[in-house]
C-alpha cells in the first residue's frame, strides 16, 4: 500500500511540474499516470495548424527519449491530443527523478521543435 500511494504521490508531483511549467500543458493525473504535453512558448496555439504540429511534435518527443534511453514516456491521446504519459511503476523511482523529467521534456521539446517547425508557424 505505502509503494503503490508513493507511486501516486510522484505521478502527482509530475503532473504538478508540468502544471508550473510555461512550456508544458498538464492535461491528466490520475492513479499513477500524469499526462502533459510540450507546447512551445513561441508557438502561436491558435494558428490553424498548431494542434496538428503539437501532436507531432510530441510524438517526436516520445520517440527521441525513448530512443536515448534516459526516461521512458508512453503516449496517450486525449480529445485528438497527442499527449506524453508518465506511469511510475518503479520502485526505484524517486523525487529527483520526476523532478528531472520535466527538464529533459522541455530540453528535447526545444530541440525538436528548432529541426521540425513548419515555416507557417514560425
Amino acid at each position: 500500500a505505502n509503494m503503490i500511494r508513493d507511486d501516486i504521490a510522484l505521478a502527482r508531483r509530475i503532473f504538478e511540474a508540468a502544471a508550473a511549467h510555461p512550456e508544458l500543458e498538464a492535461v491528466t493525473c490520475g492513479l499513477s499516470i500524469a499526462t502533459f504535453r510540450f507546447v512551445p512558448a513561441t508557438l502561436d496555439a491558435a494558428a490553424p495548424t498548431a494542434s496538428d504540429y503539437l501532436n507531432q511534435l510530441n510524438q517526436a518527443v516520445v520517440i527521441a527519449l525513448q530512443r536515448g534511453g534516459e526516461v521512458f514516456l508512453s503516449n496517450a491521446v486525449i480529445g485528438g491530443n497527442y499527449l506524453l504519459r508518465a506511469c511510475i511503476v518503479n520502485f526505484r523511482t524517486g523525487g529527483a527523478d520526476c523532478d528531472a523529467l520535466t527538464a529533459t521534456v522541455v530540453a528535447a521539446g526545444r530541440r525538436l521543435d528548432s529541426e521540425l517547425r513548419p515555416v507557417a508557424l514560425a
